[in-house]
């Protein structure tokens, strides 16, 4: 609980941070509004401030101080000019009681995964996000990790969590997750308030909080929910600028977010084209181009300023500015198109209509309906079978909220210019990933729709119902699949360690290797969660990276002499994925010379395996456990086994 509070007392200072940077742009916001607002800027701009920092050689080690110093300055921002009731929230009564309630649950249901160690369905929470600021707070800088192109996507919010682990280990970096949701509640309360009524705030702000997704992920270490404020709410500003042109304040508001958008993803500089473009176009009906060009050029300008260090950045270390990606065009060190072909397939299994005509424009209103009705087929895993995790989905809201505005006929500027940039940008998203993680930035300014449409569309009430109808199955979806698990080692009921020896596999072969490898380097294969590792480590697998030379390797002698040439002295295989293919492994585990059916592979398969360059590592592996090259470690594990390089 003190990681949490930690990370709370941070965030408090960034939001007097925000405050300060945004004090000539933010005196026409609604209270909630502002501090929303300036709590979201102040967040980013510590995490922008962290790649500076981060930069130079051994920073990490110090660089606290400078960001606790600017936490500092920040409360010194905090007090000047705020009175009681600044934030004007009327005294909840009656049934807003329980929109109150239902956001608390929320919170406390995200609380409780922050406190929760992160399992195997926070994949990605272990896989990257966490374990790549890990790695650079070893290494005291942020460097370049070969092997894990993920440590190059633009990592704002990563870039946080480094002093998250610093100061309150996982539940402290996790914890800016929950800060980024609570700071989205009251900003999305605030906007709505301001442009429809009170009451509107209330439904945007329980719509949002109860998406499945966003629920989810508030109480992991998962970026989506601090990307989707971020372009969201660029888009909500974007929108009020032209509704006011005379407004620059919310252009410039809108610029900033959308330049954190992009250093948070890569999916954030889609949507700085898309309001850029609907800039452009809306000038064009109002027949002022100037003003057109003008707004376009100051948004992708500010943005691109605000984002561009990570693109630099990238330059500079793999010669591409969105590697891995696009590496047909631009290209990029330790990968080739090999992989690049092997990851976009893997980017577009997601979706619907995968199995004919999925980027035929006729099946894009299938595709967005189906974030409502068949969420499986938009999240791991097996999202090709339809057979995702329901916590990563949509929900039906934030479909009904913009689809009710755009038949109602009562469109306003407002209205028109976001339902303009989720047209683009859902378009966009049909043609490279349906992923229904990369529409949250799009579901921020759709429950404002849809707060909106509850308090003035004649079928408010219908849309109302649907509000609470998924707010009671979000939660209870929380609650049975994540809460109830991971309360158990929150409130003592069983340990930290015993609740990861049954949710992680790796976690037993870790705490071995972690004992055995002391002062060496690990190669895993089929296996992602090196954050559970305190001994360096490096994904193993062909696609992962072109760094180990498999193409050149023709016998177990050249495999071993080029692990040790960087440095390996273990090797870790995780057996568990290939599970549904028993037979393989024992005929693999004999090939090594170990098991029952000590026999070598048949020249058939040992011929097909060496000839597919993903598979040829297995081979190898095998012949240099059977020649001895590599020997297992006594201490074998259930699911995988590690040798040592001799």
């Amino acid at each position: 609980m003190l990681g949490v509070l930690v990370t709370a007392l941070f965030t408090l200072g960034a939001v007097g941070f925000g405050r300060f940077l945004l004090k000539k742009w933010s005196s026409d916001l609604d209270p909630a509004e502002s501090f929303g607002v300036q709590g979201l800027i102040g967040l980013g701009a510590l995490g922008l401030i962290t790649l500076f920092l981060g930069l130079l050689p051994d920073s990490l080690h110090w660089g606290g101080f400078v960001i606790v110093g600017i936490c500092l300055f920040g409360y010194s921002q905090l007090v000047p000019g705020w009175k009681a009731g600044d934030f004007k929230f009327a005294k909840p009564e009656g049934p807003n009681l329980l929109f109150v309630l239902a956001m608390a649950v929320a919170g406390l249901f995200a609380l409780v995964g922050v406190l929760a160690p992160s399992d195997t369905l926070d994949w990605d929470t272990l896989a990257y996000h966490l374990a790549v600021p890990k790695l650079w707070l070893q290494a005291g800088q942020i460097h370049f990790i070969p092997a894990i192109h993920h440590s190059n996507f633009p990592s704002t919010v990563e870039d946080l969590y480094i002093w998250g682990l610093t100061y309150g280990g996982q539940s402290g970096a996790k914890a800016f997750s929950l800060m980024f949701f609570v700071l989205g509640l009251v900003a999305i309360f605030g906007i709505c308030r301001k442009q429809y009524s009170p009451q509107a705030g209330w439904w945007a702000s329980l719509a949002f909080a109860t998406i499945p997704v966003v629920l989810w992920e508030s109480g992991t270490g998962y970026i989506d929910v601090a990307h989707g404020l971020y372009g969201g709410l660029g888009v909500v500003f974007a929108a009020r600028f032209l509704s006011d042109t005379k407004s620059r304040a919310n252009l410039f508001i809108a610029a900033v977010m959308l330049g954190f958008a992009a250093g948070t993803k890569y999916t954030g500089l889609q949507t700085i084209g898309v309001v850029a473009f609907v800039l452009f176009v809306s000038s064009l009906r109002q027949k002022d181009l100037t003003m057109g060009i003008k707004s376009a050029a100051l948004v992708g300008l500010v943005s691109m300023v605000i984002a561009g260090p990570w693109y630099v950045k990238n330059i500079v270390q793999t010669g591409n500015p969105v590697y891995p990606f696009f590496f047909e065009k631009l290209g990029g060190r330790n990968w080739d198109q090999r992989r690049a072909d092997v990851y976009r397939v893997e980017q577009q299994k997601f979706g619907a209509g995968t199995e004919a005509g999925r980027h035929n424009p006729a099946e894009l209103g299938n595709a967005v309906l189906g974030l409502a009705y068949q969420p499986g087929r938009y999240v791991n895993p097996q999202e090709d079978l339809g057979l995702g995790t329901p916590l990563g989905a949509i929900g039906v809201v934030v479909i009904a909220g913009g689809l009710l505005w755009g038949l109602s006929g009562r469109l306003r500027t407002f209205e028109s210019s976001i339902l303009g940039v989720v047209g683009v940008s859902l378009l966009m998203w049909f043609f490279l990933s349906q992923q229904s993680r990369y529409v949250v930035p799009l579901s921020v300014p759709l429950v404002i729709l849809a707060g909106g449409a509850i308090v003035q569309l004649g079928v408010g009430r219908l849309l109302a119902g649907a509000a609470i109808l998924q707010a009671g199955y979000s939660l209870a979806l929380v609650y049975i699949q994540r809460f109830e698990p991971q309360s158990q080692p929150v409130l003592g009921k069983v340990s930290t360690e015993e609740y990861q020896k049954h949710s992680i596999g790796f976690f037993v072969p870790s705490q071995v290797i972690n004992k055995v490898a002391v002062g060496g380097k690990v190669a895993l294969y089929d296996e992602v969660f090196g954050y559970l590792l305190d001994v360096p480590y490096m994904w193993a697998n062909p696609p992962h990276s072109t760094l180990i030379p498999y193409d050149s390797m023709t016998d177990a002698a050249s495999y071993v002499a080029e692990l040790k040439k960087l440095g390996f002295t273990h090797v870790y295989i995780n057996l568990s994925p290939m599970v549904k293919d028993p037979e393989f492994v024992k005929r693999w585990v004999g090939a090594m010379g170990l098991g029952d059916n000590v026999a070598p592979f048949s020249e058939k398969e040992r011929k097909e395996k060496m000839e597919n360059w993903q598979d040829k590592w297995m081979v190898l592996l095998a012949d240099a456990v059977q020649q001895r090259k590599l020997t297992p470690v006594p201490e074998l594990q259930k699911g995988g086994i590690l040798f040592k390089v001799e």
